[in-house]
């Protein structure tokens, strides 16, 4: 993802995510940067550092999505949804 990519992703400010950049740099895993036609790119590993070490509340928005999804897959497959469902 470029700068512009990750702004919306994050739905953040230009400058907001060259300053994470800068951290993700600082901290060794500069690897994750790429200089692609003149564009910052960051790989796929380094948008998970990013979100992990930098914007935590995205990390657990994703989190929470793909439980849901799995739940929903648990759902349809015809299992119980609460373990407790009937103990009481």
């Amino acid at each position: 993802m470029d700068i512009k990519q990750l702004c919306e992703y994050f739905n953040r400010k230009d400058i907001t995510v060259r300053k994470t950049i800068r951290k993700m740099c600082d901290s060794g895993f500069e690897k994750y940067k790429f200089l692609v036609n003149n564009k910052v790119v960051i790989s796929k590993e380094g948008v998970e550092w990013i979100c992990k070490n930098v914007f935590k509340q995205k990390y657990l928005e994703l989190l929470e999505k793909y439980e849901m999804e799995l739940t929903e897959l648990y759902i349809e497959a015809g299992y119980p949804y609460d373990n407790f469902f009937h103990k009481n």
